[in-house]
């Protein structure tokens, strides 16, 4: 279902293809399956492979954020293409999530 790997205690999840209706749904419960099993409080989702995002694909981000959010967790992003950053600034979710160029930068602000 979603690719994911561990590193340290993070767990990254690499998205791919298009984010929008026909799959936010199954996206969004298999991130909440992924945090819950394992218990996870750190995540981080690879965008690298997401060439569109629609605004189901931001409701399945914002839910993970907010479940992160309620046990104290962290929700980081990296590598988002160009035209699907542009959509997180038109829309003004840059500022809501914590997103860094590479899985690298990522997990460095993740060890601080």
């Amino acid at each position: 279902m979603l690719k994911h790997t561990v590193k340290d205690d993070i767990l990254i999840v690499n998205l791919e293809g298009r984010l929008d209706v026909s799959v936010a749904n199954e996206v969004e419960e298999g991130l909440s399956e992924l945090i819950d099993s394992g218990n996870y409080r750190k995540v981080l989702l690879n965008m690298d492979g997401i060439e569109y995002m629609s605004s189901s694909g931001f409701r399945a981000c914002i839910s993970t954020l907010r479940k992160l959010n309620a046990k104290e967790g962290t929700l980081k992003m990296c590598n988002i293409k160009p035209a699907v950053k542009r959509i997180f600034d038109v829309i003004e979710l840059t500022s809501l999530f914590d997103i860094f160029a590479n899985e690298e930068e990522a997990i460095a602000d993740f060890n601080k």
